[in-house]
């Protein structure tokens, strides 16, 4: 595979970034019907299985990209930063609770 497709996911610090990356080396060969990620922690790396519009351009995106074509799709594993999704895991959101509404009883 050509090093400038491995380096420019392999930069990617999230999954929004690294999704951007994938379709923009997908655009050459048409739409794309269908994208899916897999993001193994432990090895680094990112499967992704990919469907094109048109069948016909799935071996030559397979091809240029080093992966397989399996059942129709494009399989592709991209290796990842360690410190990949390590920033959004690390972001906290504190969720207030709304004012509940106070239960009064009315006098008779």
């Amino acid at each position: 595979m050509p090093s400038a497709l491995v380096e420019t996911p392999s930069e990617a610090r999230d999954f929004c970034a690294l999704t951007k990356e994938i379709l923009a080396l997908c655009e050459p060969y048409g739409p794309v019907h269908s994208f899916k990620l897999v993001h193994n922690r432990g090895a680094g790396r990112v499967a992704c299985i990919i469907e094109l519009e048109s069948t016909k351009e799935e071996p030559a995106l397979a091809r240029a990209l080093g992966g397989r074509t399996v059942n129709g799709s494009v399989c592709v594993e991209f290796e990842v930063r360690r410190d990949f999704e390590g920033a959004a895991r690390r972001r906290m959101v504190a969720v207030v609770p709304s004012a509940a509404p106070e239960n009064r009883i009315a006098a008779p």
